[in-house]
């Protein structure tokens, strides 16, 4: 780029600063500010904890309240990390008995999140249109599917804060008061040392100021720029540096969260690991979540005016800011060379996002969290093409920023739905234990026998976080629980291969079997464990039920709403709250149907918990844009439950196993539904049909059974489920 380029941008942005101000500021906040109000009216704060929110809300309730995981904290595997929990220790500070503060500061930070990307944009590209498309596009960027959970809530405001710190430091070397200038750049310091300490993947981001630098002025005026204001760029870099020790000083002491992901052999992962950063990395980032937005807004909605509206409201605020400040200097186009700039620096910043995940081959198969540091330099990407389109045809630009941002909200709305719907099932789930439980079992173990059958799943209060939601719910600890579901005696307690036990209930004692040894590949066949053995009389029974069958007791729902006690005030906090009934947003999901599709996840890494038994966790295969989820039969008979309303005479069942260990185990298998044995046919590839008639189904819930053998020699396995479907 050319001195007399630069120079014209640096005319406009300076006269962004020079005048109008305040409409400038209220330009870069406000259309964010509007796009997150918007995602957030439908549900309202309905969205609750869904995995380790519970873990950690069970920490305070047994431990006290901290801010820092430091090494002497009850979170010391997670030092690397020191404000990892900060947001969510904050968000309880406020309010112990909901999740209020939760929402608002998640909300928030993607308000920073978005406005602070506005700001850095506009100055790179001298352009407040260009900035305000920016900030709309990260707030709903579609490649990561957990920006709207808690789970996320620590990342999301790392990535905030070091867009801030980023937005603080432009402004800084901009500034022409010298005590200023040095003083935001101490600011942004700071907050790239917070957001290093909330999640150390930020830490790559270091460079952003330097590459933003480079897409605006090209790379031997930002090597200039870099010298003539070297100092500012020193202390930006001491919030890195600073962390750098912290992390090296640390390390030793513990044994971190990072190193048991990382494992010992860390380079022949990365190594291993390296053609995902492209192949999943870069194509999911710059083309892979477009494609499922667009397959998402297409499939999962029944009607579109709410996003529509969005999108109308959006466009008519943003023009009426930028018609306040209507000038030549800011709304001309970028130029290419811009534009070929800002797609360089979007597509090294997308590989920075998402290499840390390179150590770590279980997150390359999942798309939650793990391209959140990813979205800057996809916007970026996207940015650069749509300023290249407005080169060609200014109004075809505007219709694909339009078309993006309406398939972005959409996909963020669904994303919402999908999150909130798993907390309308843990609330429903904690609503019967907390109206028929008082929660006083002394010093015995609880036996919780699930008849929702979903219990210790990934979202549904897996392993330890089961207990620590009933220490936080009941203000005491809970130190021996069992979980069993009630559809094949199904015990809770996963060996090696993720394969559960079995729990046996005699006139004196309950029974917990643990899995039959197997081997396979690899794996010796090791011996059998003892089973464990509990007296009655040192147990308490607790029963869950599905909502449908759920017998309230009046007298205790009357006195958790008058109680002013710890538990009464969650109950009242989130728990006593009706499941979210949006009548803004219509998706085909909602409601039971004479339809019945099971796929253990239609898009990538949003998947509900398995309604059942028999069967482990969703695997999901990453292709370049088809993702679809599988899971294995890990037992001789395996349950999936579903609600359905009959209504023709006659339906067909079919389905498809991606995998059959042998051809003995496709002969074993039999299928029930209800109790009542399906004649099974298989066709080709492992697909199998069979047909139906009304009197085989009920109008609620339904159950259909696998029956088959397992192979001892495969790790205990049968066959993996890829889906199954019953129609008219």
């Amino acid at each position: 780029m050319t001195n007399t380029t630069e120079q014209i941008l640096s005319h406009r942005y300076s006269w962004l600063h020079s005048s109008g101000v305040t409409k400038f500021w209220m330009a870069q906040i406000i259309p964010v500010v509007f796009l997150v109000f918007a995602l957030w009216l439908p549900y309202g704060f309905s969205l609750i904890g869904l995995i380790e929110e519970w873990g950690l809300l069970g920490v305070f309730t047994t431990s006290g309240l901290f801010f820092f995981a430091d090494t002497s904290s009850p979170l010391a595997a997670h030092a690397l990390r020191p404000l990892t929990i900060f947001p969510q220790a904050l968000a309880y500070f406020l309010d112990p008995y909901s999740f209020k503060y939760w929402n608002l500061l998640l909300a928030l930070s993607l308000c920073v999140k978005g406005s602070s990307l506005s700001y850095i944009t506009t100055h790179l590209t001298g352009s407040l249109k260009w900035g305000v498309i920016a900030g709309l596009l990260i707030v709903i960027y579609p490649a990561d599917t957990m920006q709207l959970s808690f789970r996320a809530l620590h990342i999301n405001w790392a990535l905030s804060s070091i867009l801030l710190g980023t937005a603080i430091f432009i402004a800084a070397k901009n500034s022409t008061t010298p005590i200023a200038s040095y003083l935001m750049a101490g600011l942004s310091a700071i907050l790239l040392l917070a957001a290093c300490a909330m999640y150390e993947a930020s830490l790559l981001l270091t460079v952003l100021p330097f590459l933003i630098v480079f897409a605006r002025s090209g790379i031997k005026l930002a090597i200039s720029q870099l010298r003539q204001q070297i100092w500012k760029h020193l202390i930006w870099f001491t919030g890195a540096l600073t962390y750098i020790v912290y992390a090296i000083y640390t390390a030793p002491l513990i044994k971190s969260y990072q190193g048991a992901i990382a494992g010992t052999n860390t380079i022949s992962t990365i190594k291993l690991s390296l053609p995902n950063l492209f192949s999943i990395g870069l194509l999911r980032t710059t083309l892979g979540g477009w494609y499922d937005a667009l397959q998402i807004t297409t499939i999962e909605f029944n009607t579109y005016w709410y996003a529509l509206s969005v999108l109308a409201i959006a466009t008519i605020i943003t023009l009426a800011l930028l018609h306040k400040l209507k000038r030549t200097d800011i709304t001309a186009s970028p130029s290419l060379i811009l534009s070929t700039h800002l797609l360089i620096a979007g597509i090294i910043l997308v590989l920075l996002g998402y290499a840390p995940f390179l150590l770590s081959p279980a997150h390359q198969s999942i798309s939650q969290r793990t391209f959140l540091f990813a979205t800057p330099g996809g916007v970026f990407a996207t940015l650069a093409i749509l300023i290249a389109i407005s080169k060609i045809n200014k109004h075809l630009a505007t219709c694909c920023m339009a078309f993006l941002i309406f398939i972005g909200f959409s996909t963020q709305l669904y994303q919402f739905h999908h999150y909130v719907k798993l907390s309308d099932r843990q609330r429903s789930i904690l609503k019967n234990i907390v109206e028929q439980f008082d929660g006083d079992i002394k010093d015995k173990t609880l036996v919780v026998i699930d008849k929702t059958n979903q219990l210790n799943h990934t979202w549904m209060f897996i392993n330890g976080n089961f207990q620590a939601t009933l220490n936080y719910i009941y203000g005491h600890p809970f130190n021996k629980v069992e979980v069993c579901h009630a559809l094949g005696n199904e015990w809770q307690q996963i060996d090696s291969l993720a394969r559960k036990g079995e729990c046996e209930e005699t006139a004196t004692e309950w029974l917990f079997h643990y899995p039959t040894p197997v081997s396979g590949p690899g794996i010796e066949k090791g011996p059998q464990l003892e089973d464990k053995k509990l007296v009655k009389s040192q147990t308490a029974t607790l029963l869950v039920s599905p909502d449908e069958v759920t017998k309230v007791d009046p007298l205790r729902t009357d006195m958790l709403r008058s109680d002013q006690g710890h538990t009464g005030s969650i109950y009242r906090g989130f728990i006593d709250k009706p499941n979210y009934h949006n009548s803004l947003v219509n998706f085909t999901d909602q409601g039971s149907s004479d339809h019945y599709f099971w796929s253990f996840g239609d898009w990538w890494s949003m998947e509900l918990p398995t309604a059942g038994s028999g069967w482990r966790e969703a695997d999901w295969a990453v292709n370049k844009f088809q993702h679809k989820s599988l899971a294995w039969k890990s037992n001789k008979n395996a349950f999936l439950d579903f609600k359905f309303s009959p209504s023709a005479d006659r339906y067909y069942l079919q389905g498809l196993f991606d995998i059959m260990v042998s051809p003995e185990i496709t002969t074993s298998m039999k299928i029930e539904l209800n109790g009542i044995d399906i004649p099974l046919k298989w066709t080709d590839g492992n697909k199998f049909k069979a047909e139906l008639v009304k009197s085989q189904l009920r109008n609620g819930m339904n159950t259909i059974t696998f029956i088959s053998d397992t192979d001892e020699k495969y790790y205990g396995l049968a066959g993996k489920l890829d889906w199954i479907e019953i129609k008219k």
